[in-house]
């Protein structure tokens, strides 16, 4: 919604998000001390980094454009699919393979974030673009959980988020820049809007998935995002009232995310604790 009121280019969305969020993180940098944390990351650890960084920027940048060519039912669809990526990258890139029935569990919960915007999905002349994008920004989410995963078995939360959100932060803010897309000139609202995006899903929601990624499995951390329709919609039915009751199709989808999430926790519980890294620091 958000990004939708914006009266921004894309480009000029995500450079603001990431760096009014990056203001904020900073000084938590200086006050923790993990800024010693960045400067003693090796080579292979800047890759990372890099990768992380630079699929966060994509992931915004192709999802935010693909809301100019389809709807936000169809894009949401599409960027849905990333629990699946990340399970499949877990499995060849940090050796951490979801259990058979944590796959179900990945299955049925994205089934039924599939459901939800089934309905309103979109075909016709320039969807295609639109659903592509989409398509590409649920890749480029499952690299940053994944870079994500690999870097915080190490590193803490702030030497974690800084660079990458600086390096997000650049690419974006060079793309405003090879687009010559201004940084400046937008409206009150607008800018409100940038730092309600760079407090809320930044600062709160990203980076609240970047803490628990040292805790569970990328492929948890990225499953969990798909009850965002479901709190979407309890909390449009109790602030705006019976305008907002849900579809056939939010409800059904609903009960099959939760009936995924559930599963997904029962088999978390039976599993012995995950080691501390699962790669060396210089892999």
């Amino acid at each position: 919604m958000l990004v939708r009121l914006a009266e921004a280019p894309v480009s000029a969305i995500a450079f603001w998000r990431l760096t009014l969020s990056l203001l904020l993180i900073l000084p938590l940098l200086g006050m923790s001390g993990q800024w010693r944390e960045v400067a003693s990351l090796s080579r292979s650890e800047w890759r990372w980094v890099a990768l992380s960084g630079g699929a966060l920027a994509l992931h915004f940048m192709t999802w935010f454009l693909s809301l100019d060519y389809t709807s936000v039912a169809s894009s949401t669809v599409l960027v849905t699919a990333h629990p699946l990526y990340v399970g499949l990258l877990s499995t060849l890139w940090l050796r951490e393979p979801p259990s058979r029935l944590e796959w179900v569990a990945i299955l049925v919960a994205t089934s039924g974030a599939v459901w939800i915007g089934w309905g309103d999905f979109r075909l016709g002349e320039g969807a295609f673009i639109g659903d592509l994008l989409a398509a590409l920004a649920a890749f480029f989410a499952a690299l940053y959980f994944i870079a994500g995963r690999r870097l915080r078995l190490r590193l803490g939360l702030w030497s974690y988020v800084a660079p990458v959100y600086l390096l997000a932060a650049l690419v974006t803010g060079t793309s405003m820049w090879v687009r010559g897309v201004p940084m400046t000139g937008y409206s009150p609202t607008t800018w409100a809007l940038f730092a309600g995006m760079a407090i809320g899903p930044m600062l709160l929601g990203h980076t609240s998935f970047n803490w628990a990624l040292r805790h569970v499995r990328a492929y948890v951390v990225s499953l969990v995002l798909l009850l965002e329709p479901v709190g979407a919609t309890v909390l449009a039915v109790l602030v705006l009232g019976a305008a907002e009751r849900p579809s056939m199709n939010t409800v059904t989808g609903g009960i099959a995310i939760l009936i995924g999430m559930a599963m997904l926790v029962r088999e978390q519980g039976r599993r012995s604790p995950t080691p501390a890294s699962p790669i060396t620091n210089n892999g």
